[in-house]
């Protein structure tokens, strides 16, 4: 589904993408009540929407788009001219589980192809994985999904041996070798999950695309409501709720080495 104010922008990415991917079915729409409607009846594969609609702002959206059963989960593409602020600055409280920003600036072509991309992946899982987790129950149970599927992992149980360990990274390779972090919200030490994610995007800059970042978090209560402008706002891509299910940890993982990957083919 496209989601772009402009009447000619979305003619232009309709017309790309079909001539590119004729069996691929398209849904364009100028506003947010169009794209609720089509996000309550279809499941999509990706959705790109932009930040100013006529009728709603792009988060708001973005957050309906997240309650409805069909799309909870389903990559959400943030066409945006402000993706540094977003990505590396403090003030993200309305990023409502965006998957990944594209800036505006690179053009249609540029969103075109990493559309495309990111569908036709058939990418293995993520070569390397940085685990944070103090929890002995929670490790054992997510390493061993990982060995299961033949996943490399350098698992630390605190926030600063894992800022280390970035570090020498970024450092030997010249750049983030690490395709995905996953780390649990709560760690040993003085810092939590949120306060990792922060440094990574702000002090590391590492972005979204750089190191894609899964938390994880428990299940909340029946008068409970999941934090999702703390989990966004802290600069996560994505969540998933323990004990983990081996096939959606497994799913997360891919989409998210698939926003790295492509993202890494656009800037090489």
């Amino acid at each position: 589904m496209i989601i772009d104010a402009s009447d000619s922008t979305r003619a232009i990415l309709f017309k790309e993408i079909s001539d590119k991917a004729p069996d691929l079915d398209i849904i364009a729409c100028n506003n947010g009540r169009e794209a609720m409607t089509a996000a309550r009846r279809f499941d999509f594969e990706v959705i790109t929407t932009g930040i100013d609609l006529p009728d709603m702002d792009g988060y708001q959206l973005i957050e309906e788009i997240r309650r409805t059963p069909k799309n909870r989960d389903t990559a959400i593409f943030v066409v945006s001219g402000d993706t540094d602020t977003r990505i590396t600055g403090t003030d993200l409280d309305d990023s409502k589980a965006v998957t990944a920003y594209i800036d505006k600036a690179e053009g249609h072509k540029s969103l075109v192809t990493f559309i495309l991309n990111f569908l036709g992946s058939q990418n293995e899982l993520p070569v390397k994985i940085l685990y944070v987790d103090k929890s002995a129950t929670s490790t054992a149970i997510t390493t061993t999904i990982l060995q299961k599927n033949g996943v490399e992992y350098f698992h630390f149980k605190d926030a600063p041996d894992a800022l280390d360990f970035l570090r020498e990274d970024i450092r030997a390779n010249g750049g983030c070798s690490m395709d995905v972090m996953i780390t649990d919200l709560t760690l040993s030490g003085n810092m939590h999950g949120f306060e990792l994610i922060q440094a990574i995007r702000n002090d590391l800059e590492l972005d979204y695309l750089a190191l894609p970042v899964l938390l994880m978090t428990i299940e909340p209560g029946e008068d409970e409501r999941t934090d999702f402008t703390g989990i966004f706002g802290a600069g996560t891509n994505d969540f998933i709720t323990k004990p983990v299910d081996e096939s959606d940890l497994l799913a997360r993982l891919q989409t998210l080495v698939n926003i790295k990957r492509q993202s890494e083919a656009l800037n090489p």
